[in-house]
């Protein structure tokens, strides 16, 4: 409202008390010739409606005003303004005490039955609002569609969402100004309501069964309270929950599709693929053996025998990945060393690398690892076989081993696009892949979750660290034995 309006408003209704007290004094005096006590009972009556309809400024000027009209026309001396009556003074009092008392009633009165009116809007909205959220549309991010609900049923100007576990923080284009970042971060790690009063702010934490979740944050002229805010956050958190634990349980439902696949993926290979390979091997062979040949016949039939390896290699590698997950993996242990076992993997990534660099480090004097060298193969070859495929052409990928306590650590490091902090647990999953690169990078994202089920059952560990600057780093950690290798010499090339 503008200033001016705020002192006007208020002149103009007192001047329309005093009209009102003109009036009745009129008709009292002129019209009706009532006696002192009536006309005392019309004036307090007059008193009480004022009250009740405007407020305490309003009523004092009607009873002072009831108290001057009083006196003058009805009380003797008539005609004079003589208070020298104890009467008088009573009187007066009366109608102070009247229009004080009446005026606080009705201001409570009013401000309850305001908030009662409130109260029931804000229940309505958190209604709208948890239904929105029930029926959330799943093209749409959560995180989102919680911003926009917010800011459409309740009337907000900015509205900021944090969520813990992505680390993310979801806003209106308006609300960075108001609403920082790191406030809602700090208020995520809190029990209780944050509040701004001068940029009328409130920031509350959302928390799921002493969890915390993240925290929502609402700036402007919204007219929620802190425990409609606090209600706001709840249904928050269990919406959150509930999609979690659908995502869960889709991907729990894609694992078990997946474990029929490779039962039949399975049977179709060992049935199907391995006898014509072996009979086209076989009949390669034969033919390399003749004499003869020319030197064309000879260079095609040597394609044809070095890709008959490599397809059936392919497929013994599709059947072992299928094995694997459906029972304990069974391992082969022996003394085997990170040397030997990072040049088998390079020399059967080769042709992916093609002409990308191939750092390799290896410290000197490692003790050999007791490992199933076929599997650890597998799942060197994996990650390798990732990092070709998500970094950069031009760019170089460095492999390195060290010795660690009672491991030995191999690590495949490339400048790939980083890994989001949230999703770095999650890209050793069955068929997860990241957001950032599952639409432009094809795969299935299945060998990062080999890599992992075959370090484990080796009893080591696989991790990731990935930044913006550092590119992405996997490292594998194998067990070790009481073993050097007979060189004595560590490798340091770069092919």
């Amino acid at each position: 409202m503008h200033p001016l309006a705020r002192l006007l408003y208020p002149c103009l209704r007192s001047i329309g008390v005093l009209a009102a007290i003109a009036a009745v004094t009129a008709i009292d005096f002129k019209l009706l010739h009532v006696n002192s006590p009536t006309a005392a009972f019309s004036f307090l009556l007059l008193i009480l409606g004022i009250a009740a309809r405007y407020g305490l400024m309003e009523s004092i000027v009607a009873s002072v005003a009831s108290v001057l009209a009083y006196n003058f026309f009805f009380l003797p001396p008539i005609g004079t303004l003589t208070i020298a009556d104890p009467q008088n003074w009573v009187a007066l009092f009366a109608f102070l005490a009247t229009a004080i008392t009446a005026s606080q009633l009705s201001t409570s009165a009013r401000r309850k039955a305001e908030e009662a009116a409130l109260r029931e809007q804000e229940v309505k909205r958190l209604y709208e609002f948890s239904r929105a959220l029930m029926l959330s549309n799943k093209e749409q991010s959560l995180c989102d569609q919680i911003v926009q609900k917010l800011a459409e049923l309740f009337g907000v100007q900015q509205v900021s969402f944090y969520d813990l576990e992505t680390d993310t923080i979801c806003k209106l284009d308006n609300a960075a100004s108001i609403l920082p970042d790191a406030a809602l971060r700090e208020a995520a790690t809190r029990t209780e309501i944050c509040k701004k009063p001068d940029a009328a702010v409130l920031i509350a934490p959302i928390r799921l069964g002493g969890r915390p979740l993240g925290s929502i944050g609402i700036a402007g002229n919204a007219q929620i309270s802190e425990v409609a805010l606090q209600a706001i956050a709840q249904l928050i958190a269990i919406a959150l929950e509930r999609a979690r634990a659908e995502e869960v349980a889709t991907r729990n439902e894609a694992a078990r599709q997946n474990e029929q696949l490779k039962s039949t993926m399975l049977d179709a290979l060992a049935h199907e693929f391995k006898t014509p390979l072996t009979s086209i091997k076989a009949a390669a062979t034969t033919l390399l053996a003749r004499q003869g040949l020319s030197e064309s016949a000879k260079d095609l039939l040597t394609v044809v025998d070095e890709e008959v390896d490599r397809l059936t290699n392919l497929v013994s590698e599709a059947i072992e990945i299928a094995r694997l997950g459906a029972g304990p993996v069974r391992l082969h242990r022996e003394p085997y060393s990170a040397e030997k076992l990072i040049s088998a993997v390079s020399a059967q990534l080769r042709h992916l690398a093609q002409d990308r660099l191939l750092e390799v480090k290896i410290e000197q004097d490692l003790p050999a690892m007791e490992i199933d060298p076929k599997l650890c193969e597998l799942a060197l070859r994996q990650v390798l076989h990732n990092a070709i495929k998500y970094s950069p052409p031009a760019s170089p990928i460095r492999i390195t081993a060290e010795n660690q306590m009672d491991a030995i650590v191999i690590r495949v490091v490339n400048a790939g696009p980083a890994i989001p902090k949230a999703e770095q647990a999650l890209i050793f999953e069955k068929f997860y892949r990241g957001r950032e690169v599952r639409t432009r990078v094809p795969g299935a994202g299945m060998g990062l979750a080999i890599a992992r089920d075959i370090v484990e059952a080796h009893g080591g560990r696989i991790w990731v660290k990935s930044g913006p600057e550092a590119g992405v780093e996997l490292s594998l950690a194998f067990p070790k034995i009481a073993f050097r290798p007979q060189t004595g010499e560590g490798l340091s090339t770069v092919a």
